[in-house]
């Protein structure tokens, strides 16, 4: 899935690292900024992701969705779980990759914005 272009990270959320509550916070609010700036732009856009190795099961799969928000990017497909690490590379134009760690283990989102 990957293009030959360079791949960059572009957002970081690094939940299990955070020392208190205002790390977390500024964490939250570091990768916010960084979605606005990578995703504002695909608002309204139909967005196309395929899963690897998520949960314990290393289950695969797809869904779709709009970008009504750029939160959607994150809150769309990382599981319910309090503490996780996501990183988002930009892999192409409007391909990215996601590389998401929690108590379950790694899993791995691929993105395509239409």
């Amino acid at each position: 899935m990957m293009s030959s272009e360079k791949t960059k990270l572009i957002a970081r959320y690094d939940l299990i690292d955070c020392k208190d509550d205002y790390d977390c916070d500024v964490h939250w609010e570091n990768f916010k900024g960084s979605l606005d700036y990578y995703f504002n732009k695909y608002l309204g856009y139909q967005v196309m992701v395929k899963g690897k190795n998520m949960t314990w099961r290393n289950l695969s799969g797809s869904k779709s969705f709009n970008l009504d928000n750029v939160i959607d990017i994150f809150e769309k497909v990382v599981p319910e779980t309090s503490q996780l690490n996501f990183y988002l590379y930009q892999t192409g134009k409007n391909t990215y990759k996601a590389d998401v760690g929690h108590h379950d283990g790694r899993e791995q989102y691929y993105y395509k914005v239409k």
